[in-house]
């Protein structure tokens, strides 16, 4: 599975010139809305920066982020909870339920949900 092809992905595609495969991610955040049953995800692509960045972005910038917004979620499991979470991610498109699952030394993550939206990119310089 590649970003580039999942829904909400053109910016994406318009700063990234090559396909990008769905691998290893630093997790940000984890937002849970119980009411509208979604779960957003925030991350850090590991080894992936832009290489077609509009000129207003920061230039020397050595992190790029982005984000999934997972909606009709009915199963997740989480286990874990670390300052840094890098870990593997693959997703798994079904007619149906689509399936996000993340592992890493210190995260857990497993959803199914009826709509994934990838969100973002942006990027910024870390220390």
């Amino acid at each position: 599975m590649l970003w580039n092809d999942i829904d909400g992905s053109i910016l994406f595609n318009k700063v990234f010139t090559k396909p990008i495969e769905v691998r290893k991610i630093d997790i940000f955040d984890i937002k849970i809305d119980r009411e509208a049953a979604t779960v957003i995800i925030s991350f850090d692509l590991i080894d992936e920066l832009p290489d077609n960045p509009p000129p207003k972005w920061t230039k020397g910038y050595n992190r790029c982020r982005c984000g999934l917004n997972c909606s009709g979620v009915n199963h997740l499991k989480i286990e874990g909870m670390s300052t840094e979470m890098p870990a593997n991610i693959t997703i798994g498109m079904h007619t149906k339920n689509n399936e996000v699952i993340i592992k890493g030394r210190s995260i857990f993550l497993n959803l199914k949900c009826s709509h994934i939206q990838l969100m973002g990119p942006s990027v910024y310089i870390s220390q």
